[in-house]
Parts: structure tokens; sequence; C-alpha cells
């Protein structure tokens, strides 16, 4: 499937796609595998990227993801079916804010990777499908930077829509149905990232090898 993954990332560059960093899918993947995760619900396909790759991060792991560009969503499909996961992500072609799901449906993770003015508007509406312990992921609510720097931006589409997302955020502040569990999450990941520190310095002290699997994991938990 890597040649397949490849041939995306070149589609998504020449295509001017926006696709999920490749830093942020391996946080969500590795997210996946360790809590298995088994219902996804992503809202933005674009051309099925991230789908496929979070399908295929535990072989339980199945993924409903939502489109409302026609193209993309054909190309989605394309990806879906070349990758072989066709059995595993079922791509719905709707808008997400018109869709109205069975209200029956809960998902271990809910990814929202779509328009970015309408984060609040994704949040409210399918928060509710969100299975207990579950979480909700946003992606790229820095936007390049811009976040937190909205005063120092000339009026215009982007100020307006960097002034949307410091809204999101600032919402997810308030929050406080998802504040505790975000910051138990966040604890978690500083406590971790103590961990593995702790050990790459024994092996260290010790003369050992330190394989480089062990600054990457370091690096993931200390990132996040």
């Amino acid at each position: 499937m890597k040649e397949q993954i490849l041939e995306m990332e070149n589609y998504a560059s020449e295509h001017n796609v926006p696709i999920i960093e490749k830093k942020s899918i391996a946080f969500i993947m590795k997210y996946i595998r360790d809590n298995n995760i088994k219902n996804v619900l992503e809202i933005g396909s674009a051309i099925g990227y991230s789908a496929i790759l979070m399908a295929s991060s535990n072989q339980e792991t199945m993924v409903t993801t939502i489109e409302r560009d026609e193209t993309r969503y054909m190309e989605c499909l394309k990806n879906v079916k070349k990758c072989g996961m066709d059995k595993k992500i079922n791509v719905v072609y709707q808008d997400a804010l018109e869709l109205n799901l069975s209200e029956d449906l809960r998902y271990d993770l809910i990814f929202i990777d779509a328009a970015k003015g309408q984060y609040t508007r994704f949040f409210e509406k399918y928060k509710n499908f969100l299975n207990p312990n579950g979480a909700i992921i946003t992606d790229n609510i820095k936007f390049h930077g811009y976040v937190g720097e909205s005063n120092k931006l000339d009026k215009g589409n982007l100020k307006s829509l960097v002034e949307k997302i410091e809204k999101y955020i600032e919402f997810l502040k308030t929050n406080t149905a998802f504040s505790e569990a975000m910051m138990r999450q966040i604890r978690n990941f500083g406590e971790k990232a103590k961990e593995w520190d702790m050990r790459i310095k024994r092996r260290e002290n010790n003369n050992l090898e330190v394989p480089e699997e062990f600054y990457r994991t370091y690096e993931y938990y200390a990132d996040h």
C-alpha cells in the first residue's frame, strides 16, 4: 500500500489538495492502535488519504468519511478501492452540516478536517455521536502559525478565518464536558515523555546503543 500512499501524496501536491501532515496522521494512527479504536467518523475526506491510513492502523478499525466535493469524493472512492479498503471505509457524498446520521450510531473517534471556519458547528453537530471515553480530534487548529496572531493580519478572508479558529479554540477551552478529559490526556502525554526520556538516559549512561525508535517515541509524546 506504500506505493498507493505515495501516489496520493503526489496527487495532493500537484492538484493543491490539502491533506493531513505526516506527523499528525502518525499521532492519530498511534492513538487508534493504543486505544483499540474500532469506529471512526471523519468529517472531510478529501482524496481519502487520512481515512485509508486510519483504517489501516488497526485490523478492526472501520471508518465512515464524509465529503461534499464531488471531484474529491470520486477520487476518494478510487483510492479506497485501489488500496483494498472498500470493506473498511464507507465514503459518504454529502455536506456534513446537512447530513442526518442515524441517532443510534456511535464512534470511538471523530476526526474533524473540513472547512475550518465551521469547526464549532461540526463539533456541536456530531459530539453526541461520540462513545463514552471517545475523542474528538481537530486537524491543524494552529493554522500554519496564524492562530493567536489575528490582530496582526490585514482585514480580509484570512483574518476572518483565523478569528473563527481562535473562537473555536476558546469554545473548546470553556467546554467543561470535554476539557477535563483533554487535560487528563495532556498530563498522560507529559508522563509518557518523562518515561521515555529516562529510558534513553539510562541506556546512554550505560554506554548502550539507543535505538532510533526510542528518540522518535520520546519526540512523539513530548510534542503533544
